[in-house]
């Protein structure tokens, strides 16, 4: 396609100048210099000795096989341009690109996509719906009222049932899910089966706040009155939709509303064939998609409160900004901060007891104090994670978190049957819940059955575009494991987790395994230097995985090749 240069530079300024974009001035540089470098007709030209001279100030003696530089900083970029386009540039007409193998950019445009009643970012918004419900001599005022004797009405229930105590009520953002539209002659039953099942998938998050199905009714003459779900029910988002029959295919377009920038914050397009079969199948993959980007403590939904949680005082946060941390912390985990996203945990439940998710989180606080070497006896501190995952169920029965702590106990002390039978009660809870999948998902490979875990870790990063990079350590134990060390490195280089023991200590072993002796003694003393004692942990860090005998002696004998001399 022509892209013209103006429309190159253009792009360029919009993600350089965007407050969002996660670059440091390095990287930033690093970009200008490629999309010069690309417009001036020398895209073949940039290499790696190139960049390292010109941007990160290396000399002609810059050997990329013993300084990693570029190759670090190239994968760091092209996290900070996918962060960018999964968020502020996500209507971006033009999309910039690094593709793996190399540093030259590419640029392709992007189709606005066919959103009926879209508007431009800068403009307020005011929708207006087409559909016709049946007329019930109830003005907008009138509907929102009746709505809010459904809703107070299914609070009441909840928060007196018997099996919920006040602690497992929701604590995160108000979502009203409108019913979706059918324009044209398209199939109702499509829309209508989107707009339930939907509602219920979303309602499995136990963080998110539903507005019961037909709350987000609307008036046969006014249209949608957002204002009125912001005022009379606080809420904090409207998911809506439509389908459109365009003769051959049915295209279905789903939009994610902020109340309170009035902005749509998320939106994607669908397309299937007419025939009933395909419609059902494409409603399991879109309600998966829908779900999957949006719920979830990694989702659209839960991005702004997080950020919000993690600049929030330790003196001002509250229980669910606590929890909002830990999620914040587990994208890097950086052990670093272990130590206070713990405390504030704790300190949260002094003052909300009841809440079900803290506890399941606090579970897996204390088995990181084993799995990473942060200190602590080690039958105490597995004792007090295994009574955190029971309180967590105790509390809420319901909690997909709850029983996903409850596996990983099991797991620890080797009971995989047990494992199972958790873990697949914590995925049948949420089976969309892309975390619930990973940490499932993970120790169902390194339990000795990788097709199936795989299978799932690969489902959950699927499922959201930004989730942790954690996710991809599993794929990196099997290509290990199977001897594909390059390929294992391959996977590494997609990790951007620089405070993370396991990301030192794979470079170190894969490293070793392919010969690069240099390269491996670098990252081991990179891992020496986080964890000073990690000789003397290394066989009681690794017990904890459940990897096998063979497994943990090939992974320490390459640590022993690159150098670290593992106490016995």
């Amino acid at each position: 396609m022509d892209i013209s240069e103006n429309d190159i530079r253009a792009q360029l300024h919009c993600i350089l100048a965007h407050p969002d974009f996660a670059a440091t001035p390095q990287r930033r540089a690093f970009l200008s210099y490629i999309v010069e470098e690309y417009l001036a007709g020398r895209a073949d030209q940039i290499k790696g000795v190139s960049i390292a001279m010109s941007v990160f100030d290396r000399d002609e003696t810059f050997d990329q096989q013993i300084d990693p530089i570029v190759r670090l900083e190239a994968r760091r970029l092209r996290q900070d341009i996918d962060g960018y386009y999964a968020g502020p540039g996500r209507q971006d007409p033009l999309r910039l690109t690094i593709p793996k193998g190399g540093y030259a950019p590419r640029f392709e445009r992007v189709a606005p996509p066919e959103q009926p009643g879209l508007l431009p970012e800068v403009a307020p918004l005011e929708i207006r719906n087409p559909r016709r419900i049946p007329a019930i001599g109830l003005g907008v005022a009138g509907l929102l009222a009746l709505c809010a004797l459904v809703w107070f009405a299914f609070v009441g229930w909840w928060a007196s049932s018997p099996s919920v105590s006040e602690g497992a009520l929701p604590q995160g953002p108000v979502v009203a899910v409108l019913p979706f539209d059918t324009l044209g002659e398209g199939p109702g039953y499509f829309a209508d089966g989107l707009t339930q099942q939907l509602t219920s998938e979303l309602a499995r998050f136990r963080d998110i706040w539903v507005l019961p199905l037909g709350s987000g009714q609307r008036s046969s003459q006014g249209g949608s009155d957002l204002q009125g779900l912001r005022t009379e029910f606080n809420a904090d988002f409207a998911l809506e939709g439509s389908v459109l029959d365009k003769g051959d295919t049915i295209v279905l377009s789903a939009r994610l509303i902020d109340l309170k920038s009035q902005r749509y914050v998320w939106v994607n397009d669908y397309s299937t064939g007419r025939a009933p079969s395909e419609i059902y199948s494409a409603q399991d993959n879109i309600i998966r998609d829908v779900i999957g980007r949006l719920a979830g403590k990694y989702g659209v939904l839960t991005q702004d409160a997080m950020k919000t949680a993690t600049r929030t005082p330790p003196s001002n946060r509250d229980a669910y900004d606590c929890v909002l941390s830990y999620y914040s912390y587990q994208i890097t985990i950086d052990h670093g901060r272990h130590p206070a996203i713990m405390d504030c945990i704790q300190r949260s439940l002094e003052q909300s007891p009841d809440y079900a998710e803290a506890w399941a989180v606090l579970s897996n606080l204390y088995l990181q104090q084993i799995r990473f070497g942060l200190g602590g006896d080690r039958q105490e501190v597995i004792a007090a994670a295994s009574d955190a995952a029971r309180r967590a169920v105790e509390i809420d029965p319901n909690l997909a978190a709850g029983h996903l702590m409850l596996a990983n106990m099991r797991f620890v002390r080797g009971d995989f049957d047990g494992f199972r039978r958790a873990g697949q009660i914590a995925v049948g809870l949420n089976p969309n819940d892309s975390s619930v999948l990973a940490h499932y998902g993970m120790r169902l490979a390194f339990s000795g059955d990788w097709d199936e875990g795989l299978a799932i870790v690969d489902r959950a990063i699927a499922l959201n575009p930004v989730h942790p990079h954690w996710y991809h350590f599993p794929r990196i134990f099997y290509e290990f494991d199977q001897g594909n060390y390059q390929q294992a490195l391959t996977v590494l280089d997609q990790i951007d987790m620089p405070n993370f023991l396991w990301t030192h200590l794979w470079s170190a072993v894969l490293n070793a395994s392919l010969e690069r002796q240099q390269e491996a003694q670098s990252s081991l003393n990179e891992l020496l230097l986080q964890r000073p004692a990690f000789a003397s942990e290394a066989n009681s860090i690794l017990s904890i995985w459940q990897l096998g005998d063979q497994f943990e002696q090939k992974l320490l004998g390459s640590l022993h090749k690159a150098g670290l001399e593992i106490d016995k």
